[in-house]
């Protein structure tokens, strides 16, 4: 483990120092700041280890490694030079925190770009208009072309990589990336590792598993996916259902190089033109992936359902499948609808199981919910332009392989809570009551005036969602319900899933794409092998959790991010345009979502008209900042 992670286990509970981390650990103890109860060494109460954000000067926070810290702690008096990203050691009173120590100050670098200002070439900031001082003469700065983007050394100002300049389009991965810290390639023992394993299962390698390669196993992905977590197969006479998700613990075991990796990346990347995995690809979208045809290893759960399509039993068994065929959410919903055909063996599979799925669906929406997605594809061309958009609407054949999942999640979870040490759960706090009378005044403000009983929260969402139905604003009516909703996150305590109304849930059905379902795995394949490793498997779970929730966070933010440059990239070439635009925030400057053309970038309104939300009307791009990607707009005038 690295100094981070060494610090992180430290907070939750260490049995052993690494040698390597002495150092660390006697500084620690020197401060008098480290305890040892039940054979743990861990961070006394009151302190707290974690990463630095610098806001500004004066408004430093600290984002604590502890799962028992909840909120980050403003720090008083930070020491001159703290940069974003540093490690150190707070003692905390509240909400706030005195400065003990910087454990961990790492290189750190920025992206600025080059501007000229009053006949200076200038580093800016590419989120903000901070200026960046540089170890580089004026001439040398001219010789680059105008709004290069430029990786420097915050702390001496040199200049580490020249990128690019901002108006070339295929820098935009590289900046996201860069910004966030988030590397594409791996090392080298990983890859090494990966590849070690070779791109076939051979099945007189695995004699105690189950074979169900005979089994006609399909798989439901998007028509562009290359990684294929899940299959299921359908027996319509015996009503048995298969789900089987690809074992990718058998390859990467915990604390391994490839494991270290995963970890430290936490979930793989989706971009509109590649994905950026969380593993090598020869795990990924090879040996790992149930890629049609090939004899594949997977965790199988096998649920029995009776008459009335009620769950009477499952099990959960290690097994090699055979994926039969490959198909798209588009093939499936055109056969569905009679418009395509499948593959012989499959068509059972999937008749059979579209009444059960839709009855478990039925089911759990009675306690859970379910809000329209306008997810849109951006379709982009050699040099990674916005060529076109395809606005992408929820079909039933996503809701077939949904209900597939989710059920092996809840079985999941519910193995997870039998057994004797910490497990990772998917959770979901109920809406606040504030929240939900915030979010009444402003549907009120909107015009609903719906009765609603603030004691009985599903029902009253979904006589919202009526509502907002009955006024053709289902889309932006969903949208205010989940703002006003907590985030889902992974805990190692269970309090339920109130969005999808579920008392226990977790995620078990992709470990090629997230870390958190791979560790899932190895704690259920030892629990169903009566092995004794889950101690040792359970113990970092508490800190775990809360790195993959700030992980998920960044993921998210990049994958918008880089859209949010491919808006703004065709706003610069298309000034002057008009767009139709709908308001999703009336506070001064209003901030609209584009509708047309452009759907789904966000637009700020430079003019001081008074706006209403979710009101319509055209407007005229007027001005881009490729820098941090934003697009401004003003009113159309009646004479244009």
């Amino acid at each position: 483990m690295d100094e981070r992670e060494f610090l992180e286990r430290l907070c939750g509970g260490i049995k052993e120092i690494p040698k390597k981390h002495h150092h660390l650990f006697y500084a620690l103890q020197k401060l008098d700041v480290i305890s040892k109860e039940e054979k743990l060494f861990q961070l006394k109460v009151g302190y707290a280890i974690g990463v630095i954000e610098v806001v500004r000067k004066d408004l430093v926070f600290l984002r604590s490694f502890s799962p028992r810290h909840s909120q980050d702690f403003k720090i008083l008096r930070p020491f001159f030079g703290i940069l974003s990203g540093d490690i150190a050691l707070v003692k905390i009173s509240s909400t706030r925190a005195k400065l003990l120590s910087l454990l961990i100050s790492l290189p750190k670098t920025k992206l600025v770009y080059l501007e000229k200002i009053k006949e200076k070439i200038c580093a800016l900031s590419l989120s903000s208009t901070k200026e960046y001082p540089l170890k580089a003469r004026q001439k040398a700065l001219l010789a680059l072309p105008p709004h290069s983007v430029l990786e420097i050394d915050c702390r001496s100002g040199e200049i580490l990589e020249v990128l690019g300049v901002l108006e070339d389009e295929r820098i935009d991965e590289k900046i996201v990336l860069r910004q966030y810290g988030r590397e594409e390639n791996f090392p080298k023992i990983c890859l090494e590792n990966a590849e070690s394993f070779g791109s076939e299962v051979f099945k007189e390698m695995y004699p105690d598993r189950e074979d169900l390669s005979s089994l006609p196993f399909f798989t439901i992905d998007p028509s562009d996916a290359k990684d294929y977590d899940d299959a299921i197969f359908f027996d319509s006479k015996m009503r048995v259902l298969y789900v089987a998700i690809a074992d990718v613990s058998e390859y990467v075991s915990k604390d391994s190089s490839l494991d270290k990796e995963a970890r430290k990346r936490g979930f793989s990347l989706y971009l509109p033109h590649k994905s950026i995995p969380m593993l090598p690809r020869n795990l990924s979208e090879n040996i790992c992936s149930l890629q049609e045809g090939k004899v594949r290893l997977a965790m199988i759960w096998k649920f029995e359902f009776d008459e009335k399509f009620y769950l009477k039993q499952s099990c959960l068994f290690e097994g090699m499948i055979t994926n039969h065929c490959n198909l798209s959410y588009d093939e499936v919903q055109a056969f569905l609808e009679g418009r395509g055909e499948v593959k012989e063996e499959i068509k059972e599979s999937i008749l059979g199981f579209y009444p059960l799925a839709k009855a478990l669906r039925e089911r759990r929406l009675k306690k859970g919910y379910t809000f329209l997605s306008d997810e849109i594809k951006l379709v982009l061309g050699d040099l990674m332009q916005l060529l076109t958009l395809e606005q992408k609407r929820e079909q039933e054949s996503q809701h077939l392989i949904e209900e597939a999942m989710l059920l092996a999640n809840v079985e999941s979870a519910k193995m997870i809570e039998k057994l004797p040490y910490a497990g990772i759960y998917r959770i979901h706090e109920k809406m606040k009551e504030k929240e939900f009378f915030n979010l009444l005044f402003l549907l009120q403000a909107l015009g609903m005036e719906t009765r609603l009983n603030p004691y009985d929260l599903h029902q009253s969402i979904q006589k919202i969602q009526v509502w907002a139905r009955e006024n053709n604003k289902e889309l932006e009516i969903d949208k205010m319900i989940i703002r006003a909703q907590n985030q889902a996150q992974y805990s190692s305590s269970n309090i339920g899933h109130f969005g999808l109304g579920f008392e226990v849930y977790t995620h078990f059905t992709s470990p090629i794409r997230r870390y958190s379902d791979l560790c899932v795995h190895r704690l259920l394949k030892e629990a169903i092998n009566q092995g004794k490793r889950l101690e040792y498997l359970s113990q970092d779970l508490p800190i775990l959790c809360k790195s993959l929730n700030v992980l998920e966070r960044k993921a998210n933010k990049i994958e918008l991010d880089y859209k949010d440059r491919k808006y703004a990239h065709w706003a610069k070439a298309h000034l002057g345009e008009i767009l139709r635009v709908r308001v999703i925030d009336e506070q001064f400057p209003p901030l609209c979502l584009a509708i047309s053309k452009l759907q789904g970038a966000k637009i700020i309104l430079k003019d001081h008209q008074r706006v209403e939300k979710f009101q319509e009307f055209e407007v005229i791009l007027e001005e881009v900042h490729l820098s941090n990607a934003k697009i401004y707009a003003r009113f159309q005038d009646k004479g244009e």
